[in-house]
């Protein structure tokens, strides 16, 4: 394969990206830095008032107990999960994107909305959880209907009809069933090397002993991008292994891997300014927020 062909390649991966798993980082800042500016049209603060939809769209973010798919009596909300709401502006043509934090009850709520367009809502994916089955029962009001995009999200899709808002798009929760022994950072990979479930690891086609990956991984800073993307996607690829939930990261992996095998290996001499690293840096980040524990997975405790 050329290298035209597979930095186009890598660009639709960024871009897929960009508009999946980072989008929905559960720091705010890092999500919308990540947006272009005249895309975002409001970070808006949560309300502790409930779902009531005000010509807008509601619902609840929540934990399914028993994975059902309807939030059952007893069953509560998620506060803090990260709501994304995005569509087509009818004035610009343009992508218009609000990041809402889910409220003490797990409540988010967009706000005004204009009606007659299509909103697609998306959840991060809490830590240590999996999207609950969509669309069960009779009673949109108390179903789930997210269902995930392999990017690390539950995603569900409105077209919103009535002046009057809408009260029913929930996301459910429940237990995954990965054992979740927690992320570990670069660093936590270079100074516990009793911890690695290998003895090599294959990065962009080049196969690496645990004892030459380490050095690199101990390797000072440098402008040098290969040695920032070896260092996530070795860190991605063992949290992985150990048995930490996969689902928001596989996608990153295998384009990390696909960047290595296009611009490294590592020391190869890739520059912050380049184009490759445009291509590179989502991947890279993404990879970085599940390492500390920010996406599907939770963090280790030492």
């Amino acid at each position: 394969m050329s290298q035209a062909s597979t930095s186009h390649e890598l660009e639709a991966q960024s871009r897929d990206l960009l508009h999946g798993s980072l989008k929905h980082a559960r720091t705010a800042a890092l999500a919308l830095a990540l947006v272009p500016v005249a895309a975002v049209a409001a970070s808006t603060a949560a309300q502790d008032t409930g779902c009531q939809a005000s010509a807008g769209i509601c619902g609840t973010v929540f934990y399914d107990a028993n994975g059902n798919g309807i939030q059952d009596a007893g069953e509560t909300g998620i506060a803090g999960a990260s709501v994304t709401i995005t569509y087509t502006s009818p004035d610009t043509g343009g992508t218009v994107t609000l990041v809402l934090p889910t409220d003490s009850q797990g409540g988010y709520d967009s706000g005004f909305l204009p009606s007659g367009i299509t909103y697609t809502i998306s959840v991060q994916i809490p830590p240590g959880t999996t999207p609950s089955p969509a669309n069960v029962g009779s009673d949109d009001t108390v179903d789930s209907d997210g269902v995930p995009d392999g990017l690390g999200n539950s995603v569900a899709h409105l077209l919103l009809n009535t002046p009057g808002g809408d009260s029913t798009t929930d996301f459910g929760f429940t237990q995954s069933g990965f054992s979740n022994p927690g992320t570990g950072t670069p660093g936590f990979w270079k100074n516990h090397p009793d911890a690695w479930p290998v003895d090599t690891i294959t990065v962009g086609g080049v196969t690496y002993t645990k004892t030459a990956a380490i050095a690199i991984l101990g390797t000072p800073v440098t402008k040098d991008k290969t040695y920032t993307m070896f260092a996530s996607l070795v860190s991605a690829m063992l949290n992985v292994q150990i048995g930490n939930d996969s689902t928001c990261v596989s996608e990153a992996i295998a384009a990390g891997q696909a960047w290595m095998a296009a611009y490294g290996p590592a020391g190869h001499g890739v520059a912050a300014s380049s184009y490759a690293w445009k291509l590179g840096e989502p991947v890279h980040r993404l990879m970085d927020n599940y390492n500390n524990g920010m996406l599907c997975a939770p963090h280790r405790d030492e």
